[in-house]
């Protein structure tokens, strides 16, 4: 399992942390931390793979994924 650290725009708050916890979480993605604007997750997903299907959940809440840099 791969650790990165994901880029996300749109999290102005400490409600917007919590919410892209859970909404990582309940798409599979191991989370070892949330902050604004950056969380760093573990999975066996490659870094494109990623950008997409955490890319799709978060947009649909009205974030946007930018970013997924191998850590």
């Amino acid at each position: 399992m791969n650790t990165y650290r994901l880029k996300i725009d749109g999290m102005g708050c400490t409600h917007c942390v919590s919410k892209v916890t859970r909404i990582l979480k309940e798409s599979g993605f191991e989370v070892i931390s949330v902050d604004m604007g950056d969380a760093k997750i573990k999975s066996d997903m490659n870094p494109s793979a990623i950008l997409k299907a955490a890319g799709a959940v978060l947009e649909d809440e009205g974030y946007m994924l930018t970013t997924v840099l191998a850590d």
